[in-house]
């Protein structure tokens, strides 16, 4: 049955629901006010005093004063300031090249640097087929100067801005490795990056190196599975040490191939919530005997690789204590096209966190001193031997 309203009462109701529409909207807006004046409030002072200093450097200052260099810095001070240790302000030119990386391209002379307690450049990974590869630049070796100038008289932050540029621009180093110094005139390139690498050992262990996590590993890493068990592979090692990490998204499409059906990892939030971070959802899986190989330079998405598979999968981890960032980051962008990288939440899997302490391996194995994966021979890496060793066993009997 079909009931009417009265005119009166449809006009109140619509008044009554205006009404609360602008409460609501005046109680949101007011907030926001709030929040702002707030801010705006909490910092004047330090705005002030900032004008301060700059009226004075612009009067008396003998020196010449480099806008870009000084914004940079402010920047930068902030983020320091604030006490996220993986925060960083990317300049647009920089994002633009992380961007292109985590896709799987590099634009640039074909390495990976992060800054040295020293206050030079470490050289932490040499993508295969770059102009560094071709021009004998290894990991571990130390960047002193760029284009002739010493990274000593550099701003934080300034020395890896000096990598970047542009496609076919000359980049030239000075390198410190064992003592000696040693120049390279490299090129700036676009080239897709070879983050997987296989090969067959002592004829049924295949080994597998992960160099970096990016929107090409996975299917890299399918191939190379593929590759090796084709070889005749029973059982796989997986190298992961000097890993910087990379993006988590390349994760689980690689664990799907070991994990059919796992809740693998998870965040928790400043606010005590958490979310799922990595399941896995495969209806099949490889079943092989699994060694991973690690150490101090394996670092963030590369951990919570090694992580998940021995907790889900029951790899067995060998090598040296690994990084210990185990932290979700976030990027955001801003419209002149740089960014910010913050950490937003802690990692977990199902054995815990391992946020500062590091992964510790089931064997603990290290190198010769000065030794770093990839600049030694198989037989004198003791950490590939050990795999070898712990995996043999483990091979079915043809």
């Amino acid at each position: 049955m079909n009931k009417k309203i009265s005119l009166g009462i449809a006009i109140s109701l619509v008044a009554i629901g205006c009404a609360i529409t602008f409460v609501l909207t005046w109680t949101v807006s007011l907030g926001i006010y709030n929040s702002k004046i707030s801010t705006s409030e909490k910092y004047e002072g330090v705005y002030q005093k900032l004008r301060e200093i700059d009226a004075t450097v612009t009067q008396n200052y003998i020196g010449t004063v480099d806008d870009q260099q000084l914004e940079s810095s402010i920047i930068n001070g902030y983020i320091s300031g604030i006490g996220d240790k993986y925060a960083s302000y990317i300049p647009p030119s920089s994002y633009y090249e992380l961007q292109q990386t985590q896709a799987g391209v590099i634009l640039g002379a074909g390495f990976e640097a992060e800054e040295d307690s020293s206050g030079y450049l470490k050289i932490t990974s040499v993508y295969k087929g770059s102009s560094a590869e071709l021009n004998g630049v290894l990991s571990g070796d130390i960047i002193t100067a760029i284009d002739g100038k010493s990274l000593l008289s550099m701003e934080p932050g300034q020395a890896l801005e000096r990598i970047s540029g542009e496609v076919g621009t000359r980049l030239a180093l000075q390198l410190l490795r064992d003592g000696e110094s040693i120049s390279v005139n490299l090129v700036r390139q676009q080239l897709e990056i070879e983050s997987v690498s296989s090969r067959l050992i002592n004829e049924n262990i295949g080994y597998i190196q992960i160099t970096t996590f990016n929107a090409k590993t996975a299917d890299q890493f399918t191939n190379a599975v593929t590759s090796v068990t084709n070889d005749g592979a029973k059982a796989l090692i997986i190298d992961v040490r000097q890993n910087g990490g990379g993006i988590v998204s390349a994760l689980k499409p690689i664990l799907n191939q070991f994990v059919p059906s796992a809740l693998a990892a998870t965040v928790e939030y400043s606010d005590g919530s958490r979310k799922t971070l990595i399941e896995t959802d495969s209806e099949s899986s490889i079943d092989l005997p699994v060694a991973v190989l690690m150490d101090g330079g394996t670092v963030s998405a590369a951990e919570l690789f090694a992580a998940v598979l021995r907790d889900e999968y029951g790899a067995t981890l060998i090598g040296a204590q690994t990084f210990g960032k185990a932290v979700m980051q976030n990027t955001y962008e801003f419209s002149d096209g740089s960014a910010l990288t913050l950490s937003v939440g802690k990692i977990y899997t199902k054995s815990g966190t391992w946020n500062e302490t590091g992964l510790k391996p089931d064997y603990t194995v290290e190198l010769a001193a000065g030794a770093l994966p990839g600049n030694i021979s198989d037989d004198a890496d003791a950490q590939l031997q050990k795999a070898i060793e712990v995996l043999t066993p483990q091979i079915p009997a043809e």
